[in-house]
This record gives structure tokens, sequence and C-alpha cells, in this order.
């Protein structure tokens, strides 16, 4: 059984989450440092994505605009995707992910949990909440 990996891309950090080989529970996985060059930053992401044993397919968040249309960082997500696809043999799946980093937000400040913390685990956090929705999909 393989595994899936969720990311949250972001232009500053991008998080990263994995599945279970069983493809039931998705687990924060680490947070990468985006470089200034963006194909820098995608080889980077494809170097974390081959590292993972068994791996079946990458779910990537998809920032759509409440109503539904693309914003301009979907057309960047889309971009990230298409370079991607020119790195790795496994399928990526474009994911909505409206809402998500906002509401994963607004649980660790009302759990109390510090702005310097929150900073720290929000990306990787946003890239379960996309891969767990996922998932609960299939």
């Amino acid at each position: 059984m393989g595994r899936i990996i969720g990311v949250d891309w972001g232009r500053a950090r991008i998080g990263l989450a994995l599945s279970d080989s069983s493809k039931f529970l998705a687990s924060p996985l680490k947070t990468l440092a985006t470089t200034r060059q963006f194909l820098d930053t995608i080889k980077l992401l494809a170097d974390e994505i081959t590292a993972v044993d068994q791996l079946e397919a990458v779910v990537i968040g998809l920032p759509l605009m409440m109503n539904g249309t693309e914003s301009p960082m979907s057309t960047e997500v889309r971009a990230v995707k298409t370079e991607l696809e020119k790195l790795l043999s496994t399928p990526i799946i474009l994911w909505d992910e409206r809402l998500t980093p906002a509401g994963v937000e607004r649980t660790l400040r009302d759990a109390g949990v510090k702005r310097k913390k929150r900073a720290q685990v929000v990306d990787t956090l946003a890239a379960c909440t996309i891969l767990q929705s996922y998932l609960d999909s299939l």
C-alpha cells in the first residue's frame, strides 16, 4: 500500500504532511523554507517528495477564491504542479484548500498557541488538513 504526501504551497514556507500506508491518517512531516528562485524551490520540493518510500500520489492545496474562481496564488500552484510533473512520475492532484490555512491559524490562536509557535507549525498543519480532507474523500 502506498502513501500520499500533502503540500501546502506558500511563498515563504511549504508545509508537508504524509499519510500512513493505509491512507487513513495524515501526519505533519516538515516545513520547507522557499528559496528566492522558483525553480530552485521546486527542485527542493521534488527532492523531499522523492525521498518518501512507496509514494502513490502528491496532493497540493489549490487556493481558490470563496466563489470558486482562480486566485493569483492558485495560478502559482498550477505552475508548481506543471514543474513538478516534469521532475516526478508520481501523480499530482490539486485539492481545494479554501479556508484551510486561516482555519488552522484560528484553531491554534483559540488554543492559546503563541504567534511565534503558530508560525512554526501552521504550514505543516495546513498540509495535514489538506491531505486529511483528500483522504476522507477516498
